[in-house]
């Protein structure tokens, strides 16, 4: 039979630690407070690893439609005091880059297993936002943090590279947002000021800029502050903006290929990231007075394709596909009579008519990302200050209507989320209480998205219509990883573990099942690193057979 073993160590937040008026939800266990030592620093912070689905009252785990959907939070980590910054995926989904703000400044790398960090690096304490971005392997992380450009390497927090800007600019500035490519060759970043400020391109292995490029202030409002960068999925073109003016560069080289405003038509602008497709063929600028601007290129030049308004809103986040057919924004909406809400828009690069539009998400959208094959898009938003909504959604572009697959209701608000190349992962991080309230203590989820696009069968009984044996999660594991199953029918079952040489090692089921879809956990404690397999197979009552097999990797 299959167990469900479900083990909370609880303890209290250190009574020393500096006071703040957000107390984490008490309904939401936490293990043990773990003190992490961080260069000179001795830090502690909650964490709860792999909560069980829909135990909990908060966060409240939200599967949303009637497709076969193994999608769970893998873990979350819990800071009293910090608040969750930006966060980053790498691409083949099994590290997570985060940067933490307000209090024990830092930034900190996870894999898929733990909310435990691999590494930590303590940040400046004059730090106010710790902008990450994280290689297509995890391999490096580049971080902007107060008067530093740095990048590690996954191995450890000893940065390979640090540009001080104190030192290297009379000017100084604050380092700003950042983004490395796929390799992790090359870096983007910023001096911001703003009165003016520089962007630079960086090789990984010298602090001596390629190129860099200066920008002013076109007028007093909004300044010359960089709002945000991102680099093309290709890595040929990288666009960068400030809050009235955006900049397409060649990555390596620092040509600029176009330069635009974000809102030729008004003085408003954005604090928010632009959009570029994989290959930079398709651009999306958004602004303050909720206008999204498409372009196109043309082989020599932008051409504006077209524009989608929101009245009463902000266009807040913006997202395009890899290879650019589709196009996500958020916005924040202004309820008439004081409130907020927000809504997801999610568009056919072809059209300025929405596919789908997703309202009430209770507070502005934050962030919009998609999977590289465009499959998968998730976004992060306030939330309603209730916490009655999912503040993190993930939708299944393949389905034709605003009907997320996934959602999680968090005791706070999400900042910003990133989506892994195959839609598996999704990190989300924000703040422990809702934006709107005062207050602090922050939060990263990992969370695990089913891509499976195999439906239930809706009957009386929905019972699903296939058998199905999923991949284990996490894979790697150590030493405990989830093995789900689909039968169709009732009959007898049994779920075996096998050694590359074929030997049966362990039997995890071997009963009779009625028709359902079912989980049962694997604890390797006892065997060693390796690949394995394991084999399921079952026999109805009216005589239907299956068996499929699995391979999963147990690293030690």
């Amino acid at each position: 039979m299959n167990k469900i073993i479900l083990l909370f160590v609880v303890s209290s937040v250190l009574s020393a630690a500096p006071s703040y008026s957000q107390q984490l939800n008490p309904e939401l266990p936490q293990i043990q407070t773990q003190f992490v030592q961080s260069g000179a620093q001795q830090q502690s912070r909650s964490v709860i690893l792999n909560p069980p689905h829909g135990i909990y009252s908060s966060p409240q785990v939200i599967p949303h439609s009637n497709l076969l959907n193994a999608s769970t939070i893998r873990w979350i980590c819990s800071d009293p005091i910090a608040i969750g910054n930006r966060c980053a995926s790498s691409e083949n989904g099994l590290f997570q880059a985060a940067g933490w703000g307000l209090y024990t400044e830092r930034v900190s790398l996870y894999n898929n297993t733990s909310a435990t960090p691999l590494w930590e690096y303590s940040s400046n304490p004059n730090t106010s936002v710790n902008y990450v971005a994280i290689s297509d392997s995890g391999g490096f992380i580049v971080n902007g943090s107060y008067h530093n450009i740095y990048i590690f390497n996954r191995a450890n927090n000893t940065p390979i590279f640090n540009f001080n800007l104190e030192t290297q600019l009379p000017d100084t500035g604050i380092a700003g947002p950042v983004d490395i490519t796929s390799q992790g060759d090359f870096i983007i970043a910023c001096a911001s000021r703003s009165d003016s400020s520089w962007i630079f391109g960086f090789n990984r292995n010298s602090t001596n800029w390629v190129w860099r490029y200066r920008v002013g202030q076109t007028n007093n409002t909004g300044g010359a502050t960089i709002q945000g960068i991102k680099i093309s999925g290709n890595d040929s073109l990288v666009i960068v903006n400030t809050y009235l003016g955006f900049y397409v560069f060649r990555t390596y080289t620092g040509q600029l290929v176009y330069s635009g405003s974000v809102n030729p038509s008004a003085t408003s602008g954005t604090q928010f990231q632009q959009g570029i497709s994989g290959n930079g063929n398709y651009i999306a600028t958004i602004n303050y007075s909720g206008v999204m601007r498409v372009y196109q290129w043309n082989g020599s030049t932008y051409n504006f394709l077209w524009q989608a308004a929101e009245g009463g809103s902000w266009m807040t986040a913006v997202d395009i596909s890899y290879d650019g057919t589709k196009i996500a924004c958020g916005t924040l909406v202004f309820v008439s009579g004081g409130g907020f809400d927000g809504r997801i828009k999610y568009f056919n690069t072809s059209s300025s008519t929405a596919v789908w539009t997703y309202p009430n998400t209770g507070d502005q959208v934050t962030s919009v990302s998609f999977s590289k094959n465009g499959k998968i898009l998730s976004a992060s938003t306030y939330g309603d200050l209730g916490n009655n909504n999912s503040d993190l959604l993930v939708f299944k572009t393949s389905i034709p209507a605003a009907a997320p697959i996934f959602g999680v209701s968090s005791p706070g608000s999400f900042f910003w989320c990133n989506t892994s190349d195959d839609g598996s992962t999704v990190i989300a991080s924000g703040k422990a209480i809702h934006a709107r309230s005062f207050g602090n203590g922050g939060e990263v989820y990992n969370v695990f998205i089913d891509t499976n696009d195999v439906p239930l069968a809706i009957g009386n009984n929905n019972s699903p219509a296939v058998f199905r044996l999923e991949q284990n999660y996490p894979n790697p594991f150590n030493p405990s990883t989830q093995i789900n199953f689909t039968i169709p029918e009732a009959g007898f079952v049994t779920l075996k573990l096998y050694d590359m040489l074929g030997r049966e090692l362990l039997t995890l089921v071997n009963s009779e099942y009625s028709a359902g879809r079912y989980s049962t956990s694997l604890n390797a404690s006892g065997l060693g690193s390796g690949i394995y397999f394991y084999i399921l197979e079952a026999k109805t009552q009216s005589g239907k057979a299956f068996k499929d097999t699995k391979k999963l990797t147990l690293l030690k």
